[in-house]
């Protein structure tokens, strides 16, 4: 997929900031402090800006001095020190400083006796400070002292308005060590003018504050995507490391989380800060990883985790001495890792991968701005604030537009696969339902002409126990195909004029046989002012009710079944009907009565054994009855018998009265008729011409459509029996070429499969009808007769 937004824009917001830090550096330098005193005199805050007050400061190593000890006696050795230089192993007069120490700072700034309102900004000092000026105190962090049990370390940016009552600032500061890997001052004093100062410190705290609250909602949305989507690692690498490098925006740098929370103890926050750096890096190059993983080092992860979690560790439980010492190293290993994930997106882009180039020119923005930020650490310059801020929020923008965009992509190939494992299942289930009906077809068949032959008295049972047990297998299969049509949602309602009173009626004496065998009482009762016909899909609402007393017949062993319909309430137009299926069976325990419903399941594995079933019945019964809006409900007593019953609104049939007259059969209706029958399995074959031959039809054999295509231009046929599925051509593509020679006759499809849209690819073809195998012997009659125009086809809904 290819993005909208063009590389060499994004190349060209990169150099932009690029050029910031540069921009910033040329600006002319403020004064110095030099000999421990700068004059700004001459300095316009106003307009020149805040001044930095960083140079040569009086310093004195392991010595607290206040402003009045040097009014009251002047130290006898006055050295100078870069301020802001960190302590480390060097010489100042005859004293070795060292990381770990204390010491005063002192400087004097020469003001005009016109001056603004000023302020100054303190940043932290490695651990603790104590600040004066003209001999008042001003700001402190922690407590300063001269030993670890009396030095209590402290973290926080402060700013503090200055009441000038001088044209001198005898500024005195005091810090001490001995918890960090650093000591002394790494961040200069700020001076200017008050309005300034404050505005630009809110906006400080502003751009940390908004960058947190960013990268914290970034991270939670891609966690919520990961933990409902498709759980792809990338994703939660990304969102962790999103979560984790949220605290360090205000949890490092200007401290912003110290200043709303000054309590937080110092290890605490120091060791968060740490441990949220280290855990930031490692989800960064997991993140990288799963994001192009078969352009990065598999090698290279395992490194990374065993260093970083070292680090971690560390940072964990060592103590601040020892884990603040990392940072060196994990600076290099940062830097180098990054460099290598820099190459990594290069192979991408060269491979084509999704979303690589934008990628790639984002990560260059933030490694710079990393890489930058290292330099700062170790002293090198000062990253602008504008560049930081600038740089963290395109790379999280960029990259969230990357994910975001793969997770809809790969939404839409998981959503592709559905739908071709969907049509496979389809096939399957439409190749299985036509292998298994084949020889379906010939038992039924076969069963239906013996039984009608006249047999034996001694092999008619037997004939009949077969016939029963093909159509329960019959059944079984139908009740599958049904469960996949309706978990499809592809079932439509014909709604057509049906008489529901003969409907039920017709339901009950199917079962009245099943009934006589188990010596149990079918009972029918309905209201006398339920009207005959009404609104509805006749063929579902059979299905239901036929699910419905089958299962009721099943279970009953003593007493009997009984269908009621009864009105519950009527108008002119509308008329809601209760269907009550009770039965005097074996009942249902009220544990397992919402079971019962779920798909392939019965109350228990003993009732599948004794009684037999798919237990689909129910729960094709339930999803008909709720694409109506209709709930079905229960009520059952555990060996007392069990109550179905529901309520469905019909609308009422403008006409009341239609014809039920029915044609009887007349086995000779058809003589003479000439039939071509299309089929390739030799047993359907035996099987139609039995029946066919009975009626005195003449038959025609063709074993594919082409030989089909090539019989009817030259003999003369009244109607066409088309299997669909055969060698060389098919029913399907046999009947297109028929019509489209101008071939009129009726073309009947034969097919073993019942599946969602056979009917709908059976008139298109231009044939004018269809039959399911295993066929009824009557509705394949009945339909030849209407198709030569023997009969007319009878009225909807009867």
């Amino acid at each position: 997929m290819q993005y909208s937004i063009k590389i060499n824009h994004i190349t060209f917001l990169w150099l932009f900031i690029a050029l910031q830090p540069f921009t910033v550096l040329s600006k002319a330098p403020s004064p110095k402090i030099e000999n421990g005193i700068v004059d700004l005199r001459e300095w316009e805050f106003r307009t020149d800006g805040s001044v930095e007050l960083d140079g040569e400061w009086e310093f004195y190593w392991e010595q607290l001095f206040f402003s009045e000890d040097f009014d009251l006696h002047k130290p006898d050795t006055v050295h100078y020190r870069e301020f802001t230089k960190l302590w480390n192993y060097e010489m100042v007069g005859k004293d070795k400083i060292s990381p770990e120490g204390y010491a005063t700072y002192r400087a004097r700034v020469i003001l005009s006796s016109i001056t603004p309102e000023l302020t100054l900004s303190i940043p932290h000092f490695y651990s603790a400070y104590f600040l004066l000026v003209n001999g008042e105190f001003i700001s402190a962090n922690g407590h300063v002292g001269i030993s670890e049990e009396t030095s209590v370390p402290h973290w926080q940016l402060i700013t503090h308005d200055l009441k000038v009552k001088s044209d001198t600032l005898d500024i005195v500061l005091q810090v001490s060590n001995f918890r960090h890997a650093r000591g002394g001052a790494r961040y200069p004093i700020v001076i200017g003018e008050k309005v300034y100062m404050q505005t630009h410190r809110k906006r400080e705290e502003a751009n940390d504050l908004i960058m947190a609250a960013s990268l914290f909602f970034i991270g939670l949305f891609f966690m919520i995507l990961y933990w409902f989507g498709r759980h792809e690692k990338h994703i939660l690498f990304y969102s962790l490391f999103c979560f984790f490098f949220s605290y360090r925006a205000i949890g490092s740098g200007n401290y912003v989380l110290h200043s709303l929370q000054p309590d937080l103890p110092w290890l605490l926050t120091v060791k968060f800060e740490y441990v949220t750096t280290f855990l930031s890096a490692l989800f960064f190059c997991f993140y990288s990883y799963y994001l192009y993983k078969k352009e990065t080092s598999r090698v290279f992860l395992s490194f990374a985790t065993v260093f970083f979690s070292v680090c971690v560790l560390l940072a964990l439980f060592a103590p601040v001495t020892v884990f603040t010492h990392v940072v060196a190293p994990f600076s290099v290993f940062v830097s180098v890792s990054f460099f290598y994930l820099l190459y990594t997106y290069i192979i991408a882009v060269l491979n084509n991968r999704n979303g690589s180039r934008l990628s790639l020119v984002s990560s260059l923005v933030l490694f710079g701005v990393v890489i930058m930020q290292i330099l700062e650490y170790f002293g090198a310059f000062e990253v602008p604030m504008f560049y930081t801020f600038i740089g963290f929020q395109q790379f999280y923008f960029v990259q969230s537009i990357i994910l975001f965009n793969r997770y809809s992509r790969n939404l839409e190939l998981a959503k592709e696969k559905a739908e071709e494992a969907a049509k496979s299942q389809s096939d399957f289930l439409s190749m299985i339902s036509h292998e298994i009906r084949t020889p379906l077809n010939a038992v039924i068949g076969l069963t239906n002409f013996l039984i009608s032959d006249k047999p034996k008295k001694d092999h008619e049972e037997d004939l009949r126990t077969l016939r029963f047990s093909a159509e329960h297998l019959h059944i079984l299969i139908n009740d599958v195909l049904d469960y996949s049509k309706l978990e499809s949602g592809k079932i439509e309602f014909d709604l057509v004029d049906t008489n529901i009173i003969e409907l039920a009626k017709n339901i009950i004496k199917g079962f009245e046989k099943k009934a006589e065998e188990k010596s149990i009482y079918l009972n029918f009762i309905c209201d006398d002012d339920i009207p005959k016909f009404v609104i509805c899909d006749g063929l579902r609402l059979s299905q239901v009710l036929t699910n419905l007393i089958g299962n009721a017949i099943k279970f009953t062993n003593k007493g009997g079944v009984t269908l009621s319909l009864a009105i519950i309430s009527r108008n002119e137009k509308k008329v809601s009907i209760k269907f009550i299926v009770e039965d005097s069976g074996i009942g249902i325990p009220k544990e397992k009565q919402a079971k019962i419903f779920d798909s392939f399941s019965q109350a228990s594995t003993s009732t599948t054994r004794k009684y037999g079933g798919t237990g689909l019945g129910l729960s094709i019964t339930k999803k008909i009855l709720a694409m109506q809006n209709i709930k079905i409900n229960l009520f059952s007593i555990e060996g007392q018998g069990s109550r179905f019953y529901f309520t469905q609104p019909f609308t009422i049939s403008e006409e009341q009265e239609h014809s039920t007259e029915t044609i009887k059969k007349d086995e000779h209706d058809l003589k003479g008729v000439r039939i071509l029958l299309v089929e390739d399995n030799p047993v359907n074959v035996m099987v139609a011409k039995k029946f066919l031959s009975r009626w005195d039809i003449e038959v025609d054999l063709a074993e594919n459509g082409r030989e089909a295509v090539e019989k009817v231009s030259l003999n003369v046929y009244d109607i066409i029996l088309m299997d669909l599925q055969m060698p060389i051509m098919d029913g399907y593509t046999a009947s297109k070429e028929l019509r489209k020679n101008g071939v009129e006759i009726p073309i009947l499809a034969l097919t073993a499969s019942v599946m969602l849209d056979v009917g709908d690819k059976v008139f298109k073809a231009g044939m004018d009808d269809y039959i399911t195998k295993p066929f009824d012997p009557n509705d394949l009659y009945n339909k030849i007769l209407i198709h030569l125009g023997k009969k007319e086809p009878p009225l909807e809904g009867e």
